[in-house]
């Protein structure tokens, strides 16, 4: 059953680890048509095995396969299922950090009915429990995530009714979620980066750009991850919340408090991956309303910028947290992925190990 999964795990990653420049390579020359498919499928296997090796060494209780397969971490939505078009694009704010050197990314809208095409997290933890005998996760984005690729002006040509093309995006989801669980995958995190959107005044206008109601969009998202979470009895399901990752910039800032209540109440997720590694996040206060069945995942350490964290200092937050959840419901994470879309974050592999090394050196200190 869940509950031993909800429980254990003391130390894992978002999902995402920075991809070698090898496998950038490869992909920008797949989609220039100068190599096959199987070139590229060869290079993804390789940064795979090489991601396998990282967490193994590191000693994560449970890992990934970095996200090798993926240009964007939103990939397993908008290329499994047909009916995405990256050349309509739906807006994509990013609001502060560093300057990235590349273009930023766009979010592909729906522009014709979806049907299921592939299942590209089946094929990550297909290939990833064949090269390792540590736990795994399957990570997928959350149905709040597929509301926002719903253009008005371009995506009501397919879908004139924006419900029925989220009703089309939970069933079809759910399908991709049954054929993982029909493989042995027993926990998957759900990406939800835009949850954190209300508490922002730059979030919500963003949201009425695209039509959508800031004042019912909340429990309406809630009521779809729930339904897609629904009738998995022996899953553990997470809930990651952040607040934007693209080469070490974010989307928005502001604390939990204007969504916790209802969120950590009434989402059926069983771990919520929290960022929680600058002001931004706010403070642990909103924990309070985090219910007793739930487990606290704490992202107090940092992707998108190249300082070290002390264990001192990281001991301390985890103390402070600690006043709303007792450390047996807590656990630690970096706050968001090293590599959330293709360029990764303006950090090198060095520092990347150093944080994870760091992040294991902490929990077992605290919870051996």
């Amino acid at each position: 059953m869940s509950a031993p999964v909800k429980l254990s795990y003391r130390s894992e990653v978002i999902g995402s680890l920075l991809r070698p420049e090898y496998l950038k390579e490869a992909f920008r020359r797949f989609e220039a048509g100068e190599i096959p498919e199987s070139e590229l499928v060869a290079a993804q296997d390789r940064a795979v095995l090489e991601a396998i090796a990282l967490q193994e060494s590191v000693g994560l209780d449970v890992i990934t396969d970095g996200e090798m397969r993926r240009q964007f971490w939103f990939d397993p939505l908008t290329t499994s299922l047909a009916g995405y078009d990256p050349k309509a694009p739906a807006p994509a704010i990013f609001t502060a950090g560093q300057a990235p050197a590349q273009q930023l990314p766009t979010l592909p809208a729906v522009t014709g009915r979806l049907s299921l095409k592939s299942n590209l997290p089946l094929r990550e933890l297909t290939f990833l429990r064949q090269h390792t005998s540590r736990p795994v996760k399957a990570t997928l984005p959350s149905l709040s995530y597929a509301s926002v690729l719903y253009v008005p002006g371009v995506s009501d040509r397919a879908y004139p009714d924006r419900d029925e093309y989220m009703q089309d995006a939970v069933r079809l989801t759910r399908q991709i979620v049954q054929q993982l669980v029909d493989s042995g995958v027993n926990y998957i995190q759900l990406d939800a980066p835009r949850y954190t959107h209300l508490v922002s005044e730059t979030g919500i206008e963003n949201f009425r750009r695209l039509g959508l109601n800031p004042d019912t969009w909340l429990g309406d998202m809630i009521a779809l991850d729930n339904a897609l979470m629904a009738d998995f009895p022996n899953v553990t399901f997470g809930l990651h919340l952040c607040r934007g990752n693209h080469r070490s910039m974010w989307s928005v800032e502001g604390g939990y408090d204007a969504i916790a209540e209802q969120l950590f109440t009434t989402i059926k997720a069983e771990r919520l991956l929290l960022e929680y590694d600058t002001p931004r996040a706010g403070t642990f206060a909103p924990l309070r309303f985090v219910p007793k069945d739930k487990v606290v995942v704490l992202g107090l350490i940092t992707t998108k910028e190249p300082e070290l964290e002390s264990a001192d200092l990281l001991k301390r937050r985890v103390e402070e947290a600690s006043q709303y959840i007792p450390l047996e419901r807590l656990a630690l994470s970096p706050q968001c992925g090293f590599a959330s879309t293709l360029p990764g974050n303006l950090i090198t592999p060095e520092v990347q190990r150093a944080k994870l090394e760091r992040l294991v050196e902490v929990t077992r200190s605290i919870w051996g």
